[in-house]
């Protein structure tokens, strides 16, 4: 199953961070409730050019601010990864569609290589695992699932490394 190439399409909507633009987002990542006044103050910049910078970054899609959840402390102790095989690509994106818009799920991407599908699923207990698996058996166009059960946790944080 290959996706459409959209790499010319990605590029138009691609944005370039400057080195204050790259300054905040490392601030924000560390504390998303940092106050502008904190940010200009540490950046040395005044505090309406920090307020613009990172409206601009919220409206391109640069970032996004939110809470993170840390399951274990609300009663969320089993996390699963699943992996999928799909029949073909049309099925594979509504199964993609069916499972995103599941509370459960917290990631879906497509993948290359062995799977067509990567999904990670968070639940109280073992049950609402076994009605997540049972779930998938009944979508058209799952050909194969397999699912590994997360252990231990031992790091969950969507960051990378910012080029400088």
């Amino acid at each position: 199953m290959t996706l459409p190439d959209k790499s010319s399409a990605s590029s138009l909507n691609s944005f370039d961070l400057d080195d204050l633009d790259r300054q905040i987002v490392q601030l924000l990542h560390r504390d998303g409730r940092m106050a502008y006044t904190e940010i200009a103050k540490r950046l040395g910049s005044a505090e309406a050019t920090i307020r613009y910078r990172v409206q601009r970054l919220i409206e391109s899609g640069a970032i996004t601010i939110q809470a993170y959840l840390n399951p274990e402390k609300l009663g969320y102790r089993h996390i699963a990864l699943v992996t999928l095989n799909c029949t073909d690509l049309h099925r594979a994106e509504a199964i993609a569609a069916d499972l995103a818009a599941m509370d459960a799920v917290s990631y879906v991407a497509f993948t290359a290589g062995s799977y067509d599908l990567f999904v990670e699923v968070t639940f109280e207990d073992h049950s609402g695992l076994l009605a997540f698996l049972q779930h998938l058996r009944s979508l058209p166009g799952v050909v194969s699932s397999q699912s590994q059960i997360v252990l231990k946790l031992l790091k969950s944080q969507y960051s990378f490394h910012l080029k400088t």
